[in-house]
């Protein structure tokens, strides 16, 4: 009974054109450490720019990508995608993170010139062995609108860049959830992995 319950809920939604969320992973990236809490926009919202936290290349024990901002649109201007304004210049960001390790600075919000942010891809060095310093993910690039913009990270350019995990058409970005490995007394990495999540816009 539940699984025929169920089976209608579907057929019904997918009638009246409504798409279930979807989560974006990377092919490649590395998997030490815990996954964080989910963290989303407020209803009504997509995330429309980020940031991304990095440690300098060059300190004894490198971590490399330490976090990710994501700057959520208003609720008032969520519907800006299908027109020609920006979100109010005056409107507080609101920022989700999932989780946010201890080194390194913020390299500078990168945002769309107008849309939402639909796409990405992220650097991750592999496992450097036993002598080896460990940085796992280096560096995220951001793509707006299914490809019509690339938004540059600014990062580190240790290892490879995996495929764009990319939202179906008609959704966009508006959450992520984040795996950082715990602080270690050898050789810390920080941040390995992220999910984000597409919704209907």
């Amino acid at each position: 009974m539940a699984a025929f319950w169920w089976s209608a809920v579907c057929v019904c939604l997918l009638a009246a054109g409504v798409l279930a969320d979807e989560r974006l992973e990377v092919d490649w990236a590395m998997n030490w450490g815990s996954w964080h809490e989910k963290e989303q926009c407020p209803a009504g919202s997509f995330v429309y720019a980020f940031d991304i936290k990095v440690d300098s290349e060059g300190v004894i024990d490198e971590t490399s990508m330490n976090g990710i901002n994501l700057y959520c649109s208003n609720p008032s201007d969520a519907n800006y995608y299908y027109g020609d304004n920006l979100p109010e210049a005056d409107a507080p960001d609101y920022i989700i993170s999932s989780f946010v390790d201890q080194w390194g600075i913020w390299r500078g919000k990168r945002e769309c010139y107008k849309g939402f942010l639909t796409g990405f891809r992220m650097r991750s060095e592999s496992d450097q062995g036993a002598f080896g310093d460990d940085t796992t993910a280096n560096d995220l690039e951001m793509q707006c609108n299914y490809g019509n913009e690339t938004l540059i990270g600014g990062g580190n350019h240790r290892g490879n860049w995996s495929n764009y995990a990319n939202c179906p058409y008609g959704m966009a970005i508006y959450a992520i959830q984040t795996r950082v490995q715990e602080f270690s007394s050898t050789d810390n990495t920080a941040l390995n992995n992220v999910h984000m999540f597409c919704r209907q816009v």
